[in-house]
């Protein structure tokens, strides 16, 4: 049983195998050849005719069209009016217009307040100028500064520069 070969199932079925063809030519037996494959295209199926739309939005995206849809429109439209006028994305409109250098006409309300908002910034920073002016002769350092007015150190540097404020880099050596 140990030392016993084992016996190799493949052979034995491919013996088996060849045993079957031999009785079944041996029986008179006669092989047929069958057709092989063919070629037959599908049948067509016909289109309804409501299945059909008409293309009616806006124009394909990044076509020639399209652009000139956007230049037609910045004539005489605001960004916002545009968006909703041609039914592009907010944010593809934006970037065709930058690619292509296309500006739309600005209005009051935006107009308004972008100038509220640098009024505002004008004003911070005329306050932060003169809280650095004020901290500069103190002998505090320029990261405490930073730290005390909750801004970023290139904006100091900014502040610094822009006004003229004589601010060492080091505080006082003890």
């Amino acid at each position: 049983m140990i030392g016993d070969p084992i016996p190799n199932q493949r052979q034995q079925v491919l013996d088996q195998l060849s045993a079957s063809i031999d009785q079944f030519f041996a029986c008179g037996g006669k092989p047929t050849e069958l057709p092989g494959p063919s070629f037959e295209p599908r049948p067509t199926r016909p289109i309804a005719a409501d299945a059909v739309v008409e293309e009616c939005g806006p124009p394909k995206t990044g076509s020639r069209a399209e652009i000139d849809l956007i230049r037609n429109l910045a004539k005489t439209h605001t960004f916002t009016e545009a968006v909703e006028a041609s039914g592009i994305e907010r944010a593809r409109l934006l970037r065709l217009s930058k690619a292509h250098l296309i500006t739309f006409l600005v209005s009051s309300t935006e107009r308004r307040a972008r100038a509220a908002t640098k009024k505002k910034r004008d004003e911070q920073r005329a306050k932060h100028g003169e809280q650095v002016k004020a901290l500069a002769g103190t002998g505090t350092t320029r990261n405490q500064v930073v730290q005390k007015l909750g801004i970023s150190y290139g904006y100091l540097v900014r502040l610094i520069n822009d006004q003229g404020i004589d601010f060492p880099l080091r505080g006082k050596l003890k």
